[in-house]
Parts: C-alpha cells; sequence; structure tokens
C-alpha cells in the first residue's frame, strides 16, 4: 500500500513527460508572470484564505491550525496530470509545482507557526528536513518528467503511437491513486466530515478561484488559467499528514488534510469534466 501512491505518482509524471516538450518550457521564460501569479496565490493567498476561512467559521484551534497547514502545503504531483487531462498548460503547472514543493521546507514551518500563534496562542518552532523533502520532489516529480520529455524529444512519432494506450493506462493509475488514497483515510474522512468538511470546501474553491483571478490580472491565457487553478485546488496532502502526525504528533490537526484528500479530487475532476465537455460542444459546433 504505501508504495503504491508514490510509484503511481512517478509513473504519471512520465506520461506527462511524454506529453510535453522543452519548448513548452522555453515559452515559460518569455511570460514568467504566470509563474509569478501561481506562487503568490499558493505561498501568500492560500494561508490567508485559510485564515479568514477559519476565522468565518469559529473552527476550534486543532482545525484551523489544520486547515491553515492544508493551505501551506505545496501544490500536488497529481496536479499536473489532472492539468493535461484538462488540456490545461502542463508546463506551467509542473513550474509552479516544483518550485513551491522545493520552497516548501522554509514556508510551510512559517505560515504553520503562525497559525499556531494566532489560533493557539503557541509558539511552534517547525522545521522540515530538507534532503528528504527534495529528494522526493525529484525523485516523483522531476525525475520521471526529464525522461518522459528525453523519450517525447528523441522517439516522438512512437510515443504519438502509444499516446492512446498511455492515456488509458494513466487515466486508470490516477483513479487507483485517489481511491487509494481516499480509502486509507476513510474511516476519519466520515467522522470528520461535519466539523472541517465545508472549511475544506471553500478553502478548495477559493484557492482555484484566485489562483485564476490572480493570472487573469497578468494576462494568462485559459489554458493556463486551468493550470493555475488545478495546482492551486490540488495540494500535497502527503507533506501535510507528515507534518501533523509525524513532526508535531498531532492526529487532531491532521484531521483538515484528511478531508481534503476527498474535496479536492472531487473538484478537480469535476473541472476536468466541464473542460472536456465544453471542448466536446466546441468541436461538435465546430463540424456542423
Amino acid at each position: 500500500m504505501t508504495l503504491i501512491i508514490p510509484l503511481g505518482l512517478a509513473f504519471l509524471m512520465l506520461c506527462v513527460g511524454l506529453e510535453t516538450r522543452i519548448a513548452d518550457f522555453r515559452a515559460l521564460a518569455h511570460a514568467p508572470l504566470g509563474v509569478a501569479a501561481g506562487l503568490v496565490s499558493q505561498i501568500v493567498g492560500l494561508p490567508l484564505i485559510a485564515i479568514a476561512v477559519a476565522h468565518l467559521l469559529g473552527l476550534p484551534a486543532a482545525h484551523a491550525v489544520g486547515v491553515v497547514l492544508v493551505a501551506a502545503a505545496p501544490g500536488g504531483v497529481t496536479a499536473n496530470f489532472v492539468t493535461l487531462m484538462a488540456a490545461g498548460d502542463v508546463a506551467l503547472c509542473v513550474t509552479v509545482t516544483v518550485l513551491g514543493s522545493l520552497a516548501a521546507p522554509l514556508t510551510v514551518p512559517i505560515v504553520v507557526g503562525l497559525a499556531f500563534h494566532l489560533f493557539a496562542g503557541d509558539s511552534v518552532a517547525l522545521s522540515l528536513p530538507l534532503g528528504p523533502t527534495i529528494g522526493a520532489v525529484f525523485v516523483t516529480t522531476v525525475v520521471p518528467l526529464v525522461i518522459g520529455i528525453a523519450v517525447a524529444e528523441r522517439h516522438a512519432e512512437a510515443v504519438a503511437r502509444a499516446r492512446p494506450i498511455l492515456r488509458r493506462a494513466s487515466f486508470l493509475v490516477f483513479l487507483v491513486i485517489v481511491v487509494t488514497a481516499i480509502a486509507s483515510q476513510w474511516s476519519a474522512l466520515v467522522t470528520s466530515w461535519k466539523v472541517v468538511g465545508l472549511a475544506d470546501i471553500l478553502l478548495n474553491l477559493a484557492a482555484m478561484a484566485v489562483a485564476a483571478a490572480l493570472g487573469k490580472a497578468v494576462g494568462v491565457k485559459a489554458p493556463g488559467l486551468v493550470a493555475l487553478s488545478i495546482s492551486g485546488g490540488l495540494r500535497n496532502i502527503a507533506l501535510a499528514l507528515t507534518v501533523a502526525i509525524g513532526i508535531l504528533g498531532r492526529p487532531d490537526i491532521a484531521v483538515a488534510a484528511t478531508v481534503h484528500v476527498f474535496v479536492m479530487n472531487a473538484s478537480a475532476l469535476a473541472l476536468v469534466a466541464m473542460r472536456r465537455r465544453s471542448r466536446l460542444v466546441r468541436d461538435q459546433g465546430a463540424s456542423t
């Protein structure tokens, strides 16, 4: 069970790489404001939204800190694959996800420490292991992505022939990851839904909306807005759970992250369905 998710994530990033080109990343160098919008919305905007949601709903201290912890976590690896499924700007999503993850050892302790100060009246010193955190980013994200891009650049025709099979296989792997993640937290999710469910929903929807709004404000096109929205909504819940349980030793703080597993994946799949439906309608209109 413990190997299913990391291996599945690495496979998804390999598939993302196979459908991405170096030119896609070069284009970002000429339009860096999209990357900046994604990072600002996630590193600054999301924690502020989470603090506002926790205050608005009057959450108990542990759940308030948990909601802020979810917001502080960087974007999840699955955001890159979901962006691919939704025909978004994959290069933008990957760049924001990787940079946000590399910044996490610095940003997460600051945000979580602030949350403890605001909601629990405590001064908590928290540190994330720099080496393992960055190592996980490279093993599950960067390495398979680079391999996929290299193969696609050198064997474009073979990759094109294999694309239908790879897309079906990657979607099945994605479903297995989602089901595995939800099943592993199911009992806690059921018991905690009424406590933090609304907070997680508000945080998720606001995260997606704010990321897209900032992107639009700096001139990001529609595929980029999709990427920013998805990368804002899908958080690295594994990291949040590690901080709450493994580092802080506070399962009560992990409740919000547990519920967020379901919320964020449901909203992401809904966005993919909406994008595919709109493209189908547009294609049908163009053919008539």
